[in-house]
């Protein structure tokens, strides 16, 4: 109708600075993300290819069979573009190893609620390092020998070399994967008694995940059963459906209210700014967190005011 604007995907409000748990998975939950050494080395050098390119500090990081989780801080306001190179790298040189052509990952986008507070920082760092022994694939994130943040330290970087599959002789034979300390870890630690922290918590939180599963009479599978399993395969449970999407991810209610209140307030002014943009008004204002339409378009974006 006239004077109606239809938006089939809501707007992401994209700010610099935020952190965020950022997630993908698998079309269908199967295991085309199996960490053999040829996939590991496809993802961690993709994941260290596409941070750099895009000034994406990582803070923790872990993937498993059938999707990952990194725990970032995005300075530039550049997540979008670094899930979009990401994804699409990962997605072709693993289709080329398993010999497939058909979509990598399920229908739809990324998942990325923004991280609150240090708290939830923390608790996020956590829930992404004891994923494997919430899966009851392995008793401790030690024991996990796929791409995962565990073992390295904070300001530390690794070299990781190029793909033999894939890849092509212009792409850089080695890149850098460094480890971030997010902003507001800790503030009162090092970077060393920083990571120790955490470490002992993530190892405790596994802990309580490892007792829980033998209470209910299960165990581990292990990563030499881990290995063995078809990458066209899948889990036998349930995959949980029409659940909420998140857009943030806080213990504090009031914090959450306050962020949930600022993106209805985002998504109010972006369709307003928007019917007027589309009615020939181009130097209307869009609100600050815009970013399709000032990367498409290079519409004028309202400055933050903290």
């Amino acid at each position: 109708m006239k004077g109606e604007l239809s938006i089939v995907t809501l707007p992401r409000s994209i700010e610099p600075g935020d952190v965020v748990l950022g997630t993908r998975r698998c079309s269908e939950r199967r295991f085309f993300l199996r960490p053999d050494r040829e996939t590991c080395q496809v993802f961690a050098y993709c994941l260290a290819r596409c941070a750099n390119k895009y000034g994406i500090e990582l803070h923790e990081f872990v993937v498993m069979s059938n999707h990952y989780h990194l725990v970032f801080t995005d300075p530039h306001g550049n997540r979008p573009e670094f899930f979009r190179d990401l994804n699409k790298q990962v997605a072709s040189a693993v289709n080329v190893r398993l010999k497939r052509f058909e979509n990598m990952f399920a229908p739809g986008s990324y998942n990325a609620p923004k991280l609150l507070e240090a708290g939830d920082i923390e608790a996020k760092c956590i829930y992404t390092l004891t994923n494997p022994t919430a899966a009851g694939l392995v008793k401790a994130p030690r024991y996990w020998e796929g791409v995962s943040s565990w073992g390295m330290e904070y300001g530390e970087t690794r070299v990781i070399e190029r793909p033999e599959v894939y890849f092509r002789d212009c792409m850089p034979t080695t890149v850098e994967l460094r480890l971030t300390r997010p902003a507001d870890l800790y503030p009162t630690l090092d970077d060393r008694a920083a990571r120790q922290r955490l470490r002992q918590r993530t190892e405790q939180r596994a802990y309580e995940l490892a007792e829980s599963i033998r209470s209910k009479g299960g165990g581990f599978l292990g990563m030499k059963r881990v290995l063995r399993q078809p990458c066209d395969s899948a889990p036998h449970t349930r995959a949980q459906r029409f659940g909420i999407k998140p857009n943030v991810a806080g213990k504090n209610k009031w914090a959450r209210i306050e962020v949930l209140q600022t993106l209805k307030s985002f998504l109010t002014r972006y369709v307003e700014a928007r019917l007027a943009w589309v009615a020939g008004l181009r130097e209307v204002e869009f609100p600050p967190g815009t970013y399709l339409m000032a990367r498409r378009f290079g519409v004028t974006v309202a400055p933050v005011f903290n």
